[in-house]
C-alpha cells in the first residue's frame, strides 16, 4: 500500500516520464533498424502508454490482493470468504488512491481506474486461489499435517 501510494504521489510529468521510458524501450525493439514515420511513432507510443500505465495499476493491484489472501489463507476454510474480502479491501484503497491523486498536480482520480484496479486485484486472488489450489493437492492442509503428527 505505501508503495502504491508514493507511485500515486508523482506528479503527472513525472509518472507519464516513467511510463515513458519504458515505453520508449518496447518501441526501440519494434522498430529494430526501421524508424517509424513520426506521426504513427507518436500514435503507437500513446497506445503503448495507456497499455504500460494501466497494466502498471492492475499489476499493482494484483500483488496487494495476493498480500491480503496469501498470509491468511491457511486460516480460512474455505478461501473464498477471505477472497472477496481482499477484494473488497482492495477496491476501497483503489477509491481512496484515486481520490488521492485528485490532489496531486497533473493527476486525476477517476473511476475507470478504481475499476482497472479491482480488475487486477480479482486477476490476483484467482492466481492465488490456483496457487493454494495446487499447494494443497500437491501438500494436503497444513492442519492435516499437523493433526497427522501430533501425539
Amino acid at each position: 500500500m505505501i508503495l502504491i501510494f508514493s507511485f500515486s504521489a508523482a506528479d503527472g510529468e513525472e509518472s507519464g516520464s516513467t511510463s515513458g521510458v519504458i515505453v520508449e524501450r518496447i518501441l526501440k525493439l519494434v522498430e529494430g533498424d526501421r524508424p517509424m514515420p513520426p506521426q504513427k511513432r507518436e500514435a503507437l507510443f500513446e497506445r503503448l502508454q495507456f497499455a504500460v500505465r494501466k497494466g502498471a495499476h492492475m499489476t499493482e493491484y494484483a500483488v496487494l490482493a495476493l498480500a491480503f489472501l496469501l498470509p491468511f489463507s491457511q486460516y480460512w476454510r474455505p478461501v473464498w470468504p477471505l477472497a472477496w474480502r481482499g477484494e473488497l479491501a482492495c477496491f476501497l484503497y483503489a477509491c481512496t488512491d484515486e481520490l488521492h491523486q485528485r490532489f496531486i498536480p497533473g493527476r486525476s482520480g477517476r473511476f475507470q481506474d478504481v475499476l482497472i484496479d479491482s480488475a487486477g486485484a480479482l486477476v490476483g486472488i484467482l492466481v492465488g486461489i490456483g496457487i493454494l489450489s495446487y499447494i494443497r493437492k500437491k501438500h494436503g492442509n497444513i492442519e492435516d499435517r499437523v493433526n497427522r503428527t501430533a501425539p
